[in-house]
């Protein structure tokens, strides 16, 4: 039976490769979001759903050949998530942006809500040496992310709140 023709297939399917892009989406930004608190219970339910198919019982045909397809979609968020591959890439095809924004900003410049490449920038500042910017407003510890591009220094040990990321670029937290 093809995968067209199977109607729990292709919802199946099709419910698994959502819940993949809304996945690589939210782990593309430093941080995680609330938004991951809704995902966890929609993984969980397709986990449900996975398992109800593969038992047996009444009508259900136990392990069927298109059930290779969601199992590919999984194992291949798990790797790219894994890897932070959604970060690096969201950051490459913004980085110039970014970059371009960074060096442009004054002390007046309030930033607010503009997008940067592929990031929703939510407030900037500019600091000694650079300029930092949150990407993720509220997250899971209260804390907000964002990047610092500091071109001129290495951040002192005595500034936790930068992560090095790649090259003149950090990783920003501010928070409790």
């Amino acid at each position: 039976m093809s995968l067209t023709r199977n109607r729990r297939a292709v919802l199946f399917t099709g419910a698994i490769g959502l819940a993949s892009l809304l996945t690589l989406f939210e782990v593309s930004t430093p941080g995680l979001s609330v938004w991951a608190l809704a995902l966890a219970p929609y993984w969980l339910a397709l986990a449900i759903a996975w398992s109800w198919m593969l038992g047996p019982g009444l009508g259900r045909p136990g392990w069927a050949p298109w059930m290779f397809v969601p199992l590919v979609l999984v194992l291949g968020t798990v790797l790219l998530v894994t890897v932070d591959a959604p970060l690096h890439a969201r950051f490459a095809l913004s980085e110039s942006s970014l970059e371009r924004y960074a060096r442009s900003v004054r002390d007046d410049d309030d930033g607010r809500d503009r997008w940067r490449g592929l990031y929703r920038v939510g407030y900037t500042e500019k600091i000694p040496g650079g300029t930092q910017f949150m990407v993720t407003s509220v997250t899971w510890g209260w804390k907000s992310y964002g990047f610092a591009y500091i071109p001129d220094r290495v951040p002192g040990s005595d500034e936790v709140w930068y992560e090095h990321f790649k090259g003149p670029w950090y990783i920003w937290t501010d928070g409790p």
